[in-house]
């Protein structure tokens, strides 16, 4: 009887680590995710600015900056161009900084209760090594340019894209940085999986590839000035740069 009477408290909870079903009341559940706020140091500058250095070198490759692609000759590597050298130069970036950091700092996130840098870090991270490893195997010819890997890529892409779309709706009750670096990702990951889609290959040259790559710019030039403002505004104790909104 005892325990019946003890689920029947159970009740849910919304806060910044998701909901919590519990029979603890709600000052007590805000007090813990307080607790864990003001123990762990905040992964988001962290988080932020590696994103931003992955996103920056990943639109200037899909904005055609570089010539195109090109595929690999039967039973060779792919051909030395420049935008060869320029993918394969971006693997280590994509995977350590972009890819293996920017997970960690999700791993954080979510030690500190905070469900959108960790959701975010996480997704990300996770599509930018894998973004690495596609560019490796295409970079060496084990991997098609062109055809059904790159509708994969495409189809890759839009998910990730829906994914930045829905964490920009949440980011509409923390701050106007968060809003700006997700939506400017989500319609740059978007338009480039649309031009995968019609067999436009990175650095093929594009215009939807390439208005894609002007909004990973975009994004990671957002993602740049919030880490700042997140860590001067810490250190100062102050709004000095402000990011329209709270933390």
């Amino acid at each position: 009887m005892a325990e019946v009477t003890r689920l029947r408290r159970r009740h849910e909870n919304w806060t910044r680590g998701g909901p919590v079903v519990s029979d603890m009341d709600e000052t007590e559940i805000t007090a813990l995710g307080d607790r864990a706020a003001a123990t762990v140091a905040d992964p988001t500058p962290m988080g932020l600015w590696v994103f931003a250095t992955g996103t920056w070198i990943l639109g200037t490759i899909y904005a055609g900056v570089f010539p195109a692609l090109q595929p690999a000759a039967p039973g060779g590597a792919a051909t030395a161009t420049s935008a060869t050298s320029a993918s394969t130069a971006a693997i280590p970036v994509l995977m350590i900084v972009a890819g293996a950091a920017l997970f960690i700092a999700g791993l954080f996130a979510y030690r500190r209760a905070s469900l959108l840098s960790a959701t975010a870090f996480c997704c990300f991270g996770a599509l930018y090594f894998a973004t690495a490893l596609f560019f490796y195997l295409q970079s060496n010819g084990m991997l098609a340019l062109t055809g059904d890997p790159l509708v994969i890529q495409g189809f890759v892409l839009i998910s990730f894209g829906f994914m930045a779309l829905a964490l920009t709706i949440a980011a509409l009750r923390t701050n106007m940085g968060w809003v700006a670096v997700l939506a400017t990702l989500c319609v740059g990951l978007i338009l480039i999986g649309i031009s995968h889609l019609r067999g436009h290959a990175p650095g093929a040259g594009g215009a939807i590839s390439d208005i894609g790559g002007w909004f990973l710019w975009a994004s990671a030039f957002c993602a740049y000035y919030t880490g700042a403002a997140l860590i001067v505004n810490s250190i100062w104790e102050q709004t000095t740069l402000p990011i329209g909104g709270e933390p």
